[in-house]
């Protein structure tokens, strides 16, 4: 790392520049594009002048730029959320520098040299003077096999170079195919050992039948391998086909993948396997699209119930920061709850999507690669959909841009990548007494702040939902369309490993996991976690303390190091985790104020320890673990996961190998949750969604339901499903003055 003096500082252009935009007034926004222009300008004149740059650049690349956050007890101080006691309680003065900054990652095609910077923007945030230019203050060159993220603009050029190769071209015309038909998905390559240094994309190629045809039904035969730097196709990957019973299992290694004799070729299936309903129709004259759908709206006649400060939302006693990186997508931040008198109270400093991988089953070379690092080896970011109002999200909408950098140091907004709604959430709570038939009833609404990222063949979509009873939920929602290759004609099936979902098309076996990056800060700082286990009375039936075997009890062990945390999921148990304040109790139960994590949708990392995933995803072998704070540790697979072949003591596990004392201090949760994926015929040609939840939940933190004062209503606009035909009065339910009702029943009798 180099430390850069001033003096390769650039001044900022307001014309070509800075544009019209001021810099952000919030430490945690997003780079807006006036400041991606002027990190480009300073890293360009840094190269340029500055002879600490390293080897001459020759068409340096830029990567990624994305904030550099200020330290967290700076952000804290500034926000005013604690004072200097508390910050003193966990070792700062929050006195540290507040500046607004760039993190960079660039490249070098033709010296396959990767390097960090850091650029001082400039800044207007309160109390800290304004800078007036932007300036590199720290340059790292990178070791050579360090690759940072494949970006968008790579992973197009791979079908460029697939269309135009003549070793492809060979592969395509050996089965029938024209060059010119194919579509290319590249991908990370996960490890090859083959090609050590080089910067790898393996491509998955599939024929088009003709334009908007669904290409995933078409999968061809061979993965070419490609240099991302260079553009070459490296080689040309043929998989093996399954064995049939008593034939010696396919290669499942690269050694003996090349030793193994080449098989014989075959042509993808080209049955149209379409999703679109213009082009089923093409196929089957008598299909149409169903027209016994009625209209459904969803009407908010006096406007949204939430309001934007900036980047800053408060609804319903709720505040929250929302940000956007390029890597993790989403990241909510300084959320905080309006508790009455108790005043604002301090819930979560910051929440992401951390990381992700999907690994999957094949065992036959090359399939072992396909494992997915969507937020380290791509960006969930940066692949972001540009949402459309009424077809994403209902109601009234509010919406935010995104705004990332291009290759050649351009700037790239995606509109309305992130969308911002209320939604009707069911019953939020209801009681009748039966002995009047008096009746209770509110409505639970939630506001959702979400994004949908398209990753080739998938799409994944993340939901923070806030809620009226104080809890928090992500929802991860997967669709598209299941990765599929080719069986030859007449192969033998694998159900081992995959599901045949169309004829020769084969859907393997595979996981979505997910890293959730929770920064608590619940009620102060200093926070611990437990484990909560439901489990029988340990007294045998019969005894005199549990006579009729009917007791269980919860079981509550305090997490009191890192290594310690090393939790899994068990269903048997009913097992959370709560995160508590033991410097608040109470003042009923008598214990500790906090959060619990509740999630149904916590798989085992089914690989094996040792495998090349296991190795990159240290977060996903267990479902739990707890980290002391550092600013610097944010990403579980390390900051540059693509290539990387990670280790046993890799990325995450250090920290938790450093075996902190993690009771009464500030803490960071790491819950991984996911599903595995057994395909089904009905995941073909497209996937219905697969949602997957975790909770955040109040656990004595209020004295009682925060949702109390929640009115109940009668929806004026809600009627008999008949009424459009008959007119028939709605005069069933009889609101009266404070919201309550009384049901009137057809025989007067209260049946339970």
């Amino acid at each position: 790392m180099v430390l850069i003096p001033s003096m390769t500082s650039l001044k900022v252009d307001d014309g070509s520049i800075a544009g019209s935009e001021s810099p952000s007034a919030h430490p945690l926004d997003p780079l807006s594009p006036t400041e991606i222009r002027s990190a480009v300008a300073a890293v360009r004149t840094f190269l340029t002048t500055n002879e600490q740059a390293g080897k001459p650049l020759v068409r340096p690349l830029f990567n990624s730029i994305s904030l550099r956050e200020p330290p967290k007890y700076a952000v804290l101080r500034w926000s005013g959320l604690f004072g200097d006691d508390e910050l003193a309680s966990v070792g700062s003065s929050g006195h540290e520098p507040l500046k607004r900054q760039a993190d960079v990652h660039l490249i070098c095609p033709v010296t396959s040299q990767s390097f960090e910077g850091v650029v001082d923007l400039p800044s207007n945030l309160a109390g800290q003077g304004k800078q007036t230019n932007a300036s590199v203050s720290v340059w790292t060159p990178l070791p050579e096999l360090i690759q940072p993220s494949l970006q968008n603009e790579e992973l197009l050029w791979a079908e460029e170079i697939c269309q135009k190769d003549s070793k492809v071209r060979e592969a395509c015309e050996a089965v029938g195919i024209e060059q010119k038909n194919i579509a290319v998905d590249g991908w990370c390559i996960g490890l090859d050992e083959r090609f050590p240094g080089r910067r790898l994309q393996q491509c998955f190629v599939f024929a088009r039948l003709r334009d908007n045809d669904n290409l995933y039904a078409h999968p061809c035969d061979f993965i070419p391998v490609i240099d991302s730097h260079t553009g070459e196709v490296l080689t040309i990957d043929y998989p093996h086909t399954n064995q049939k019973p008593g034939e010696p299992h396919p290669p499942s290694s690269a050694e003996a993948h090349a030793a193994h004799p080449p098989r014989e070729r075959f042509a993808p299936p080209m049955a149209p396997q379409n999703y679109l309903p213009e082009q089923i129709a093409l196929d089957d004259p008598s299909f149409k699209v169903r027209d016994t759908l009625k209209p459904l709206h969803v009407v908010q006649p006096e406007g949204v119930s939430y309001s934007l400060d900036g980047r800053v939302l408060s609804w319903q006693n709720w505040k929250v920061h929302i940000g956007f990186e390029f890597r993790e997508g989403l990241v909510l931040s300084n959320i905080t709850y309006d508790d009455g008198a108790k005043g604002t109270r301090p819930v979560f400093y910051r929440m992401s999507v951390a990381e992700m991988v999907v690994p999957y089953a094949k065992t036959i070379f090359p399939h072992h690669r396909k494992q997915a690092f969507d937020t380290g080896e791509y960006g969930v970011g940066a692949l972001a959909n540009s949402l459309a109002l009424g077809c994403d999200c209902l109601g009234s909408i509010t919406y935010l841009d995104a705004d990332f950098v291009t290759r050649s140091g351009g700037v790239e907004t995606i509109k309305s990548a992130i969308c911002i709604h209320e939604e009707d959430a069911g019953i939020l709570h209801k009681h009748t007494d039966f002995r009047d038939n008096r009746a209770h009833v509110a409505r639970n609404r939630k506001l959702v702040i979400s994004s949908i990222c398209t990753v080739a063949n998938y799409e994944y979509g993340f939901y923070f939902n806030f809620s009226l009873d104080g809890s928090v939920e992500l929802e991860v929602k997967a669709t598209g369309i299941v990765n599929a290759y080719a069986l030859a004609p007449g192969e033998a099936r694998d159900p081992a490993h995959e599901v045949e979902v169309a004829p020769r098309i084969s859907a393997q076996h595979h996981q979505h996991l997910f890293s959730l990056r929770v920064d608590p800060m619940i009620d102060g700082l200093r926070n611990q976690v437990v484990q909560v286990d439901s489990v029988p009375d340990d007294e045998e039936l019969g005894s005199d303390s549990n006579y009729y075997g009917n007791g269980f009890k919860t079981v509550k062990t305090l997490f009191k190091s890192s290594k310690g945390s090393v939790a899994h999921s068990d269903a048997s148990k009913a097992r959370v985790w709560a995160i508590e304040n033991p410097n608040k109790q109470h003042f009923s139960s008598g214990g500790n104020i906090g959060y619990k994590i509740v999630s149904k949708d916590m798989p085992p990392l089914l690989a094996k320890p040792g495998s090349i995933v296991w190795n990159r995803a240290p977060f996903a072998r267990q479902n739990m673990f707890v980290t002391t704070y550092s600013d610097d540790e944010k990403f579980p697979s390390d900051v540059h996961v693509n290539q990387n072949p990670g280790g046993k003591d890799f990325g995450s596990q250090q920290w938790i190998n450093r075996d902190d004392d993690i009771v009464n201090k500030d803490i960071v949760c790491w819950p991984c949750f996911g599903v595995t994926h057994i395909s089904r015929p009905e995941d073909w040609p497209i996937m219905p969604v697969e949602i997957l939840r975790v909770h955040l939940k109040p656990a004595g933190f209020f004295d009682r339901n925060p949702g109390l004062d929640v009115p109940s209503s009668v929806d004026s606009k809600s009627r008999y499903a008949n009424e459009a035909f008959t007119n028939r009065p709605n005069g069933h339910v009889n609101a009266n003055g404070n919201g309550t009702y009384r049901s009137r029943i057809a025989d007067g009798v209260h049946r339970l």
